[in-house]
């Protein structure tokens, strides 16, 4: 009854409104699993009204009685993969499900892929075929994932004259446990064995046809006649203008990195971090000469971190007052950090124009930061060394990222900032709550998973300090970290998958290019996954590029015009660091460990010169 009521009013409430869904929203039967008094399991079929309307972004999810969190996650899920699939702006709309559960079930999962078809239906106009049911998961790049319990829920279908029943690819044979009840007197005996069923021989049996499906669209087409049809991708992703944007940053880190190498190689050449940084400087001179420059640039920040800490440890060995030299350390650091803290607040007071340049460069300050204060925190001198060596890089990789902006004469207000910033973060927190639940569920530990927490973690202290693009696109990662261990639960064709986010990716960069924007932390996450060789790394690099590409499409569609255009920062000049002679005494030592003089200093040169041809 107050499903019902709830329905009224939300339907008065929008008949007021600019609705884009059917009168009275869509209603799609839902078929789950519940467990049996015996120990067993049977399946129970359920309803969902789902309905679509001009909003802001807010999922409602109602149900009768309250359920567990995934049947939320899914909903929530529903609605972003669907507005993903119909090419909108999910911010755009709010999304209300409205659950009849009779009896408690087992998780919520199962019901995502017909939740995500209504939600379609429902953005539409169209209407649902009778007779159709389908159990499967929704995963976040719209495939159909796998979910227990199929024959218990395709006889509970077949009980309600249903016709065509879907279930998730590779599942038409599934293995179940089946409780065998015995009575020996006064007493019963459970007796649980498993057993192997051919789901769509058992649809024949039942006079309901079984079909697998592998993609919403496969969903979309079986339920309402439609097809979602996608734009055919034409052109290169690593462009000329992309490669000429990137090839000076890789060029002058090729620089700086082999000029490192030769001075830490001639002081310590069998040291463990310095042997190491001889093969990631070979692997980086392959990627430059492919012309897989961000990779390349990539690299080459491994090997400078690696050969800077193992410089700042060797200086620490010969140190008179350790104590003293780790302070040096620490205050030279955060003179780095402030220094490319001061490029990024110089840049952003002209307005934000590419604001995937400025998310990456406060993502970076926000990442050194914390190893700053994990530095300051930890006592052990190897950690502290290590932390800091990160903390310098990461700072300088900011800067870096600022002479990869591309400027223009339109800025996104900080206010659209901050509300897709909180919006962003929102959202990768409830797909996290969700993917650590489904892992919790299947028998595995969420700790350490995807490291979409710490992600998120970076976002929430980037709002706290104003830095809103770099909040969005660490929330974007976090949340395709989350997606992507959530798309690889149960059998999946890891190179299908693949090649599936691949080509989402270059559709996403695509259309963002034909909106007018060269979208380059996409374009270089891309590239960065035609690199790689595990499944999941290269999965996730794609669909960040995707996610990103589509971010900075929507961003750029609230931009206002502008009279003021900032001036690109320049590389800095490479300036070798003076490293200690093996034969210097400790107290020599310690005066030349770090030389950051000089580095510091044409930062700054750079900086007065950039303002004083501004004014």
């Amino acid at each position: 009854m107050i499903n019902k009521i709830l329905l009224v009013i939300i339907v008065v409430l929008m008949s007021a409104s600019s609705i884009h869904a059917l009168e009275g929203g869509v209603t799609v039967p839902l078929v789950a699993d519940r467990s049996t008094t015996d120990g067993g399991d049977e399946g129970v079929l359920l309803g969902a009204t789902v309905i679509v309307q001009n909003g802001t972004g807010h999922v409602f999810v109602d149900t009768s009685p309250y359920t567990q969190v995934d049947l939320q996650g899914s909903a929530r899920l529903a609605a972003m993969v669907a507005s993903d699939e119909m090419g909108v702006d999910q911010k755009a709309y709010d999304f209300y499900y409205i659950i009849d559960i009779s009896s408690p079930i087992i998780g919520g999962p199962s019901a995502g892929g017909a939740l995500t078809v209504a939600t379609i239906a429902a953005m539409n106009k169209w209407t649902l075929k009778p007779g159709v049911v389908m159990t499967g998961m929704i995963n976040p790049d719209g495939s159909i994932g796998p979910v227990g319990g199929i024959p218990f829920k395709l006889e509970a279908a077949a009980a309600k004259n249903t016709s065509l029943f879907l279930i998730p690819e590779g599942q038409s044979t599934v293995t179940v446990q089946k409780t065998i009840t015995t009575k020996k007197g006064a007493f019963e005996y459970f007796n649980v064995k498993e057993e192997t069923v051919d789901v769509i021989e058992l649809g024949k049996k039942l006079n309901v046809e079984v079909k697998e499906v592998g993609t919403i669209q496969d969903v979309v087409l079986a339920f309402t006649g439609n097809t979602i049809t996608k734009p055919e991708i034409n052109g290169t992703v690593l462009t000329s203008n992309y490669l000429d944007l990137l090839e000076p940053l890789a060029t002058s880190m090729k620089q700086e990195a082999n000029g490192i190498y030769e001075g830490a190689a001639a002081s310590n050449p069998q040291g463990p971090l310095i042997v190491q940084s001889k093969d990631i400087l070979d692997r980086a001179e392959t990627m430059y000469k492919d012309q897989k420059y961000y990779a390349a640039t990539s690299l080459y920040f491994q090997a400078m971190f690696n050969m800077r800490t193992s410089n700042w440890n060797d200086g620490y060995a010969r140190a008179a007052d350790k104590e003293q030299y780790l302070m040096e350390l620490v205050n030279k650091v955060d003179t780095q950090i402030n220094s490319s803290e001061t490029a990024l607040e110089s840049f952003k007071s002209y307005g934000v124009s590419d604001v995937s340049a400025i998310g990456a460069a406060e993502s970076r300050i926000m990442a050194a930061r914390v190893k700053l204060d994990e530095a300051r925190k930890t006592n052990n001198s190897d950690e502290k060394i290590a932390s800091l060596a990160f903390a310098n890089e990461r700072a300088r990789t900011a800067q870096w990222w600022l002479t990869l902006a591309i400027p223009t004469d339109k800025v996104i207000p900080e206010n659209i900032l901050k509300d897709r910033a909180g919006w962003y973060l929102s959202q990768a927190k409830s797909i996290n709550t969700y993917m650590i639940e489904l892992v919790t569920e299947s028998g595995g530990h969420p700790g350490g998973i995807s490291g979409s927490s710490e992600d998120i973690d970076n976002a929430e202290r980037e709002m706290q300090r104003g830095y809103y693009a770099g909040a969005i696109f660490d929330s974007l990662q976090a949340t395709v970290k989350s997606s992507t261990t959530i798309g690889l639960f149960g059998k999946v064709d890891t190179a299908k998958k693949s090649e599936q986010s691949r080509d989402a990716a270059k559709a996403a960069i695509n259309d963002a290019r034909l909106a007018g924007i060269e979208p380059t932390l996409a374009v270089s996450a891309y590239e960065w996954a035609e690199t790689m060789t595990a499944p999941y790394d290269q999965i996730f690099q794609y669909s960040y590029a995707k996610m990103v590409a589509e971010t900075s499409t929507v961003l750029n569609s609230h931009s206002v015009t502008t009279n003021k255009t900032p001036i690109k920062p320049v590389l800095p000049p490479y300036v070798p660091e003076a490293l200690p002679s093996p034969a210097a005494t400790a107290t020599e030592t310690k005066s030349q460990v770090p030389a950051f003089e000089a580095v510091t200093a044409a930062l700054a040169i750079i900086l007065v010169a950039s303002r004083l041809k501004r004014n």
